[in-house]
This record gives structure tokens, sequence and C-alpha cells, in this order.
């Protein structure tokens, strides 16, 4: 087991802090395989799914004594290590107005698409933009109980922390996988159930007519452009979400969602 000494950090310039603050930035989590997780809740649920907690960041006053001892006592047996800091240190390290009083430093996880077993649905996104929208779809994928999310061709950042606290700790439950298009067509050839993508052309139906046969892969556009005219072909059913008003399409994760719930009714039949 690792030192199990609690260290105190009270400058913000201090070398280890400003290795964490520098998981901001996507080449160093690339480089590192690390990421942020800020909040309580969040690094709980990290330690409950047993991703590897590398070190845990926490206020001097922390108020929460005995959740915090049982997440201290967890990341001394990963072989991680705590470190105590002062206010100025958690302003520097948080991103919100009013700091949390916890953070969390994890490896990444991340699955071979091989891997993905889908009982009821995976949801593949092609490049994915808004790492607000990927956090949002993560924590639906998670809440409805689907299997997992599929990351095609240049995606953003799962592991940044805007996709990480829009997930609500939802990150952790859910597998991700990553991949090119090619690998990602061949993948759905071989798909034992529902194909459908959300996508305008001449042989698109509407959302409520397609026959959901679990498993289920749904595959969403890039917010702007939608899904790429080869992505697109290969898929062998399209559908859309019809439009009453004057706007002419949905937030993608609110589409993501929607059409998540009319295939979750196919399940319970």
């Amino acid at each position: 087991m690792n030192n199990m000494i609690i260290r105190h950090i009270t400058s913000a310039s201090n070398d280890e802090i400003k290795a964490i603050r520098a998981l901001e930035r996507r080449k160093e989590r690339r480089e590192t395989g690390l990421f942020v997780a800020e909040g309580l809740r969040h690094v709980i649920e990290g330690i409950e799914n047993k991703w590897q907690l590398e070190k845990l960041i926490y206020a001097e006053k922390i108020s929460r004594k005995n959740e915090i001892d049982r997440v201290r006592r967890a990341c001394f047996g990963m072989g991680g290590s705590c470190i105590e800091v002062s206010d100025t240190v958690l302003e520097k390290l948080s991103h919100k107005d009013n700091p949390q009083q916890v953070i969390g430093v994890f490896k990444q996880r991340v699955t071979q698409l091989s891997d993905m077993k889908a009982k009821k649905c995976i949801v593949a996104l092609e490049q994915v933009r808004d790492p607000g929208n990927l956090g949002t779809i993560l924590r639906t994928v998670d809440s409805i109980g689907a299997d997992g999310v599929v990351l095609i061709d240049q995606c953003c950042d799962p592991f940044s922390v805007e996709a990480t606290r829009a997930s609500m700790g939802s990150l952790f439950a859910v597998p991700i996988a990553q991949c090119s298009q090619a690998d990602f067509i061949a993948f759905s050839k071989s798909w034992q159930g529902t194909v459908v993508g959300t996508h305008l052309s001449d042989r698109t139906v509407d959302f409520r007519s397609v026959d959901y046969k679990a498993p289920v892969l749904l595959v969403m556009g890039n917010e702007q452009a939608g899904l790429s005219p080869a992505l697109a072909d290969a898929l062998p059913t399209l559908a859309k979400l019809p439009m009453h008003g004057r706007a002419d399409s949905l937030n993608l994760a609110i589409a993501t969602g929607v059409m998540l719930y009319a295939a979750l009714e196919s399940w319970q039949k």
C-alpha cells in the first residue's frame, strides 16, 4: 500500500497543484492518461465503479468528515495519495464560483469497440463537439440503463471537465469506446438487432414507426451537420423527430434522449 501520510499544501504555485491544473488541457490528459472529477459525489461514483483514484484533494475544513474518511481509505487502498489543501488552492483547481470541497484525479478508462456488449442499447455519436452534450448523453444513457457510448472519429473529450461535470457522475458507470468511421461501419454490419440513425433523406421515416428490436444501435450525428453521408448511407434505417414549430431541429442531447425512450418502450413489451 502507498504511503498513508496525508500531505498539506497551501500554495497554488506548488508543482503538484500546477500538474493537476494542467489536466484542464486535452494534451495533458492524453499524455498522462488522467482526468479530474470535481465533487464528493462524483469521486464516490468513481470509486464504487472501481476506477483508479490516483489523487484525492480535499479542503482543510471539510464538512463531511465520515464520508471523506471512507473515500480517503479507498484512495490509500488503491495506492493513491491524499492531499489536504487550503481554500485558495481549491479555488485554483475548481471551475466553479463556489469550489467543490473534494476533487479526484482518476486514471482514464476506455473500452475496446470489440468488447462493447449490449443487452438493450448502445449509442454511437459521430463527431460530437460539445462536451456538455456528451456529458448529458452519458447521464441519459446511464439513467435509462443503456449499455454504452461509442465515439466515432474526432469527438470532444469525454474526460474534459465540462463533459465530466455534465455527466453528473455517469461517466464512471457507462462504458465508452472510440473508433474510426470505417471500424464503426464494420461493427454495425454484424449487429444483432435494430440499427437506426437520425438523418434526413428520401428514405427517412418517423421515429415512432421504427420497429425497435433489442439490442438497439442508435447512431446520432454532429450537432451542426448531422450524420456524414458515408455513415448515413451505411445504416439500414434512418429516422427523424418531427418538428411542428418554427425550430427545425432539437439539441443533440435532447434528441438522443427522445430516441432512447422511444426505443426503451420496445424493451418493455
